[in-house]
């Protein structure tokens, strides 16, 4: 009698060489061979096939379909490997993390709540990362970054209720039923599928856990301009959110806010006296605040360069601003790999 899966977990993948230790930890987590993986991409890399080969004849609960998409790739890579499974519960991971574990655990316990249909939880920057990678993970986890810092750092608050916009799409997963009411993901909407799917799992009806001890370790950028990237993605991807119906939260346009405030008051200084002295209180204001959210960091990690943060800070709020005015006057523009080479994975 063959038995059904635990959980489903789909990996829609870019050929990237980091796919194979994202396969190690999931074969080798607790529960691990209870999985049912399926990585859903092509490789093009000849060690990379090979290593795959090897690892799908040793574990039979392994498969790859080697698909790509012309068009709305992620999202038709997640609704391929999602048709593929058969498992009640199925989860989608990106093909650059390290999973907790007991990862798989934490993940299936957090649906033992009533009305459950989707879990998420924290992506945590690895130690063995450059310096720049992990100021980066540092200012995403840091107060500076508002309500989604909990993305980037676990507790012991155990699993807790939480809105749509606070899911992060590179460890998700749902319940069967539920990603089928809501259609799977959607082709013509990328970046930010998984958030427009949240969205309309919470408008259903169904609770979203996030738990904090389904974490798993995901490489943030190690470039100054990967990180500018990531986050003008994030921020453009906010006002498509809200365009299509997801949800209005004032929080997110705070970025967007401080860029035209400080443009204005900026261009008014060039003739005003008050400008001038209007514009040094608000940049005094905005820099000690990031003192102090640079300071919080550093109590926490006991770390004297993550101070570096501080100069970081303004970079992801100017970043993201200035993404949400261009997203706002030239809307649609084009945010593929091709163009940006950045993050696919939660806004």
């Amino acid at each position: 009698m063959v038995m059904k899966p635990a959980m489903g977990v789909v990996i829609a993948t870019l050929g990237r060489d980091t796919l194979i230790p994202t396969l190690c930890s999931l074969l080798s987590c607790r529960g691990g061979e209870s999985l049912e993986i399926v990585v859903v991409g092509t490789i093009a890399e000849p060690v990379m096939n090979r290593q795959l080969r090897q690892l799908m004849e040793a574990h039979a609960n392994l498969r790859h379909l080697p698909l790509s998409f012309p068009t709305g790739d992620s999202s038709n890579k997640k609704n391929a490997g999602f048709r593929e499974t058969s498992a009640g519960i199925v989860a989608f991971v990106d093909d650059d993390v390290i999973v907790a574990h007991d990862w798989a655990v934490q993940v299936l316990e957090a649906f033992t709540g009533p009305g459950v249909g989707m879990v998420s939880g924290p992506s945590l920057v690895p130690e063995d990362v450059p310096l720049m990678a992990r100021l980066a993970g540092g200012a995403l986890s840091s107060a500076a970054a508002g309500y989604v810092a909990s993305r980037y750092r676990n507790d012991d608050r155990g699993p807790r209720r939480i809105r749509w916009s606070g899911i992060i799409g590179c460890n998700m997963a749902f319940r069967r039923e539920t990603l089928d009411r809501v259609g799977g993901f959607d082709p013509k909407f990328w970046p930010g599928e998984e958030m427009i799917v949240s969205a309309t799992v919470e408008r259903l009806g169904y609770a979203i856990v996030f738990s904090p001890s389904a974490w798993l370790y995901h490489y943030p950028r190690s470039s100054l301009l990967g990180f500018v990237r990531q986050i003008y993605k994030y921020g453009a991807t906010r006002i498509r959110l809200i365009r299509a119906g997801a949800g209005f939260e004032l929080s997110t346009l705070l970025p967007a806010a401080l860029v035209l405030s400080l443009l204005a008051v900026g261009v008014a200084a060039c003739f005003s006296r008050l400008a001038t002295w209007l514009l040094a209180a608000e940049l005094t204001v905005y820099l000690l605040a990031a003192a102090a959210v640079t300071a919080a960091l550093v109590g926490r990690t006991k770390r004297a360069t993550d101070a570096l943060v501080f100069f970081l800070i303004p970079v992801m709020h100017v970043s993201y601003g200035v993404a949400q005015w261009v997203e706002f006057l030239w809307p649609d523009r084009d945010l593929s790999e091709s163009r940006t080479a950045s993050l696919r994975s939660g806004v």
